[in-house]
């Protein structure tokens, strides 16, 4: 008797990938609940908005949750919008990367604006502070139940908005001061995570501070950064 022909059943999740290349610019998360309803599986993004996309970058998984012959990738593959530029509306890290450019712009020497840095980083701080309040109004229902989408880091978040002003800025002791008061504002939020990440950056901003100014301006600066508990 020959061998049974039967394709085998399983619950293995699916790699997605794609073979264009470009920038993921958005999520069509209606088709990607649609399509996961009609196959009886869940999905799981694993490339955010912003992500450079090429072929091998896996864009997410496919997870059955019966054991099943075969599994459809095409819609979810299609459910990825991909150009050649980044993009703001779905990419909040892009705000915050061009922000920080501005500021670094202005802080090139040929342009030597601290003024409009400065005022970055003003922006900055409201865009942080509204991110990170909780809403007070109950969340609505979830739409997309069966659509994991992971969370934006905080750590990343931070990177984009203020590593480079730090650098850029830091033989400046109005921008670092500036700087300063935004650390402490932020730490006034009073969550851990924002607490940890906060300080971590503001310790960065000092030390490269440290390098780059006068004694008698990091007397004025350390007098800013013992109210986060730092000194030099």
């Amino acid at each position: 008797m020959g061998a049974s022909s039967i394709t085998p059943r399983t619950k293995i999740s699916k790699p997605i990938f794609t073979d264009r290349v470009g920038y993921i610019q958005q999520l069509d998360l209606q088709l990607m609940q649609t399509e996961a309803k009609r196959q009886k599986v869940r999905f799981e993004v694993t490339a955010l908005p912003g992500t450079f996309a090429a072929p091998g970058r896996v864009l997410g998984y496919i997870k059955p949750e019966e054991e099943t012959e075969s599994i459809n990738s095409d819609k979810f593959e299609a459910a990825f919008r991909i150009g050649k530029k980044r993009t703001f509306d779905d990419d909040p890290r892009f705000g915050l990367i061009v922000l920080s450019e501005i500021a670094c712009r202005a802080l090139s020497p040929g342009i030597n604006d601290p003024g409009t840095a400065i005022s970055v980083i003003g922006t900055l701080v409201r865009i942080f502070s509204r991110w990170l309040t909780p809403p007070e109004e109950k969340p609505e229902a979830c739409l997309y139940d069966l659509v994991e989408v992971p969370a934006l880091q905080l750590e990343d978040m931070y990177d984009d908005a203020f590593s480079l002003i730090a650098r850029d800025g830091a033989g400046s002791i109005e921008l670092v001061t500036r700087l300063a008061k935004a650390y402490e504002a932020l730490i006034w939020i009073s969550d851990p995570d924002v607490s940890r990440v906060t300080e971590e950056h503001a310790r960065t901003s000092l030390q490269r501070a440290q390098d780059a100014l006068a004694p008698a301006e990091l007397e004025k600066l350390n007098a800013l950064f013992e109210r986060l508990g730092m000194q030099s």
